[in-house]
């Protein structure tokens, strides 16, 4: 099969831009990854205007011959950019397209005659495509004329006998296929070839229309294709339809494609072929995890003769390097890991008596532990046990550290010389940046080394905030602990923020003079010089139209009475926002994308000054940050804040009376007891925090734990059962109460059990927790219907947590976090067969997928079919889903028939509309929903008006040619 690359076409939005902006990096991108794939010809298409499209390609095809020289398809519909471009191109490839329209054959067959060009002929002429099979061979017999006349060899033509929409004429294929099995009759040395997703076009999981269409065009007589050569789907289905119709001897050619592929590791055997038989085996069962063997084998090796320090070193340290370089390249993942550090610890047991009296040196000494807040421990326990891998001491001080257990550690222990501090939560970074402060001021800070990880954490973070270094995973963190203890202690990293503070009063006056003079310039560089003078001013202006706005709200007083409206009185139009959401989950909306748009009304404005706040309302309904909260609405204490049904209405009516839910937003009360309910259900108790809920793990093994099942006198779904039914009672018809996030599958378990152990189990126990998953599995909706009896509305349809969705069913979010640290072969043994179970169960079924370290599952979730909608979420603090980084995940989800929902907040108002507008010309309005940051009225009603305007029955350009 001849491939045609078709991923640098103008008709791309981001080749668009490219284009538009000469960015050759990513036409170098596109072409150099087609190019590895195996594309034997890469198609060139500006999409530009005439007069431009010949330096346009002249461009284009210059940046593709400085990567690779794989041969161009100049693509063009002007016969004249054709000619004008071969020029520019270092050896013949193919020329796209001539037909009998026009003067275009006679143009371009007499200047290809004496060459190597080869060409594609499309089967239409002056009237357009033919209707029949007689008519366009009748056009395929007059091109294959001016063949003979020019003296064109057949074999160097591509007939494409265009294939039409299968949507609008179902005998597009039986037409397309009997024209290929007689020109192939008649010439059986042309190629035939094909744009073949055209066939797909306004189907829903149209990559099933495109691969059946493949196998049987092939099987037709089609060995040419203008594809997508990294589709692995489709140049899978390619190799194997070629090997099934014995068109590849031996299959050699499938089976050099598609042999088990892994990237290269260290040579284990090299690297042992020193090493006497008793530290290769300390060795090999370090590195593959045998902690109940490696004791045993820790004592042959001693007994035999090996150096305490060496069988730490080379036999345990050794295999650790191996465990780090693998893990990088993704030979092997999380699980894998673990069982690795923890096979070490077990063998530096055995081995410390020894290293008592052996010599043994130690790397150095490091205290680690996870910020204040924050219970999240997997990542930072793994940090650990790599970094004593490399032969560190490390003093662990847990999860949850306050600022002062810190310091009090540092300062009891003199030879510590690196801190390591853990936050996995956006919640948790204002956490990280106070501790690091505190030990930026404190009296040692000149002996130790900080250093900090964590999701949300970046290196700009890091170097905001002070720290000396920032690690992105475990196998890097040991490098960085080995660097650091060699380049020893150095000056102290000092921020622009700690450098003004330093300068400041204790009320945060700035000193005067030179000091002054310093403060000002950090300020006017990080704002513009421009700027400075008229933020004051601003700042004057808007204190004073705060002052005159609190002046006539001063004898406003929240009455919590709703408005006397019959049905969802916060919203007008809550039949045709159902109606939007009903086109959505069948992909098939009509008018604009679903939005939603929560704005503050007027009045509110001057308690706000308008900054983004990233994950919008969402953030104020949660964490309860209402605009001018009265006293008596206020938090006590926790209780109060997930327990109270009245306090939690009463606040939840102060939100809506003070903001507009405007497009598909719609008023909708959060109670959940935290992400992952069902733990508690089981077992596990509940921390409630500020800002997140806890699920204390309450198994310590799995011996004696019966199976589990619904029960009603569990003391957490009583109280939540009960919360959820009062709180449906005192909202009436005024607003939705949503279905809680019970979480599911293994998540629950790294809940019950603690994320660690459960991977631990993975490995140990793994028919255990296949058992267990299923329990989980099958108990996910006797708890969810209960729920659901409660919440939903008079024709059954229910509103979902915080993803601000609407079903006209039994709507669910599913989702497995845990999937991070999982491989992609577990995923597929352990977890899609469990989503595939509970989606099959529900009427409407969002996915959310969390973090780029999910998104390699990604082909996994598509084949799921009761999956309608995909949400992507690049994790705490990552950019947000309008960008282009993401489009791989939207591609493969619209391709497969999904639906998309996007979060919007990277930016200002400005970026907001420019991001969706490029996510809309590519996807189109009928299976988008975004969410919006809270924003002003002023604001919400020019995005809508925008919206109206720009995005509305966009069919988008992805997949149409």
């Amino acid at each position: 099969m001849i491939i045609i690359g078709e991923k640098l076409n103008g008709s791309i939005p981001a080749v668009a831009k490219a284009i538009a902006s000469r960015d050759a990096q990513l036409i170098k991108e596109r072409a150099k990854l087609q190019a590895d794939a195996g594309a034997d010809f890469l198609d060139v298409c500006a999409s530009v205007e005439e007069e431009e499209e010949i330096e346009t390609l002249r461009w284009m095809i210059e940046q593709v011959q400085e990567v690779t020289d794989t041969p161009i398809c100049v693509d063009s519909p002007s016969a004249k950019s054709c000619i004008g471009a071969l020029p520019f191109c270092k050896r013949p490839g193919l020329l796209n397209s001539v037909s009998l329209e026009g003067d275009k054959i006679d143009t371009i067959f007499p200047l290809i005659a004496d060459t190597n060009w080869e060409c594609v002929a499309l089967l239409c002429d002056n009237e357009g495509i033919p209707d029949s099979v007689e008519r366009r061979m009748k056009v395929f017999h007059g091109i294959m004329e001016k063949a003979r006349e020019y003296g064109i060899d057949p074999s160097r033509l591509h007939i494409d006998p265009l294939v039409v929409t299968l949507s609008t004429d179902e005998t597009a294929l039986q037409v397309f296929a009997k024209c290929c099995r007689l020109i192939k009759e008649e010439y059986p040395d042309i190629h035939i070839t094909s744009g073949l997703s055209n066939i797909s076009y306004g189907l829903p999981v149209r990559k099933n229309i495109n691969q059946a269409f493949m196998v049987l065009a092939m099987n037709a007589g089609m060995d040419s294709a203008i594809v997508d050569p990294t589709n692995k789907n489709m140049i899978g289905m390619i190799y194997a339809t070629t090997a099934l119709l014995g068109k590849d001897e031996f299959c050699l050619n499938y089976i050099k494609e598609f042999q088990e592929k892994k990237e290269t590791g260290v040579d284990i055997n090299e690297l042992t072929k020193d090493m006497i038989p008793e530290m290769k085996d300390v060795f090999l069962a370090t590195q593959h995890g045998k902690n109940k063997e490696i004791g045993s084998l820790v004592q042959s090796a001693l007994a035999a003769g090996c150096d305490p320090v060496d069988v730490l070193n080379d036999g345990m340290i050794g295999a650790m390097a191996v465990v780090g370089d693998h893990f990088k390249k993704e030979i092997i993942f999380v699980p894998q890991m673990l069982s690795a550090a923890r096979a070490m610890k077990e063998g530096v047991e055995v081995l410390k008596p020894h290293l008592a009296t052996g010599g043994a040196g130690s790397a150095g000494k490091m205290i680690l532990g996870t910020v204040a807040g924050d219970l999240h421990d997997i990542g930072k326990n793994l940090v650990g046990m790599m970094i004593e891998s490399a032969g560190f001491e490390v003093i662990d001080l847990g999860v949850d550290v306050p600022i002062e257990v810190f310091i009090k550690e540092i300062e009891e222990h003199p030879d510590v010389t690196i801190v390591g501090l853990s936050a996995l939560l956006t919640t948790t970074m204002p956490s990280l940046r106070n501790t690091v402060a505190a030990l930026n001021n404190a009296p040692f800070r000149s002996r130790i080394k900080i250093m900090v990880g964590g999701a949300p954490i970046s290196q700009a973070f890091a170097d905001e905030i002070g720290a000396d270094a920032y690690t992105a995973d475990a196998a890097e963190a040991a490098d960085k602990a080995k660097e650091l203890a060699k380049a020893g202690t150095g000056s102290v990293p000092v921020s622009r923020t700690a450098v003004i503070k330093s300068i400041a009063g204790e009320d945060g006056s700035v000193t005067a003079g030179a000091e002054r003079v310093e403060a000002e310039r950090f300020k006017t560089e990080s704002v513009g010089a421009e700027s400075v003078g008229a933020e004051s001013v601003g700042a004057e202006r808007v204190e004073a139209e705060t002052e005159n706005v609190l002046s006539q709200l001063a004898g406003i007083k929240f009455t919590g009475v709703s408005p006397a409206v019959s049905g969802i009185p916060y919203k007008e139009n809550m039949d045709a926002v159902k109606e939007k959401f009903t086109n959505y989950w069948k992909h098939r909306n009509i008018g604009r994308p679903l939005m939603c748009v929560i704005a503050r009304k007027p009045e509110m404005e001057a308690f706000s000054d308008g900054t983004p706040v990233e994950g919008g309302y969402l953030d104020q309904i949660c964490q309860g940050k209402y605009y001018n909260m009265p006293e008596e609405l206020k938090w006590k204490d926790m209780e109060d804040k997930y327990q109270n049904p009245e306090q939690i209405v009463d606040r939840y009516r102060y939100f809506c009376e003070t903001h507009d839910f405007l497009g598909e937003s719609f008023p909708n009360l959060n109670v959940d007891f935290g992400p992952g309910s069902l733990a508690a259900y089981l077992g596990s108790d509940i921390g409630f925090k500020e800002d997140t809920v806890w699920f204390k793990p309450c198994l310590d093994s799995w011996d004696g734990v019966s199976r589990f099942k619904f029960d009603p006198e569990n003391e957490w779904y009583k109280k939540h059962i009960k919360l959820v039914t009062r709180c449906r009672e005192l909202a009436g018809d005024d607003f939705y109460v949503d279905m809680p996030d019970l979480m599911e599958n293994i998540d629950v378990l790294a809940s019950l059990r603690g994320a660690q152990e459960i991977l631990f189990d993975m490995l140990d126990e793994p028919e255990t927790i296949g058992e267990r998953i299923g329990e989980i599995t099958n108990l996910y909706y006797d708890y969810y219907n209960r729920f659901y009896d409660v919440i939903k509305d008079e024709k059954g349809g229910n509103a979902y947590t915080v993803f601000q969705i609407w079903g006209p069913g039994r709507t669910v979010k599913l989702q497995c976090d845990f999937s991070a640290m999982m491989s992609p072969d577990d995923f597929r043994q352990y977890i899609q067969p469990s989503l595939k179970a509970q989606a099959d169960q529900a009427d409407y079924v969002l996915y959310h997928l969390d973090g780029p370290a999910a998104i390699k599952h990604l082909d996994a979730l598509m084949e799921i079919e009761g999956i309608d909608a995909l949400q992507w979420t690049s994790g705490d603090a990552g950019p947000d889903g309008t960008l282009p980084d993401w489009d791989v995940i939207y591609d493969k989800a619209i391709a497969a028939g999904k639906s998309i929902w996007v979060k919007v907040y990277s930016g200002n108002f400005e970026d907001w509309i420019k991001n969706v507008d490029r996510l809309v010309q590519k996807y189109g309005s009928h299976s988008l929903f975004l969410l919006f940051p809270e924003m002003s009225r002023r604001q919400a009603d020019t995005l809508l008006q925008y919206a109206e305007e720009h995005w509305k029955d966009v069919p988008g350009t992805f997949y149409v040619r």
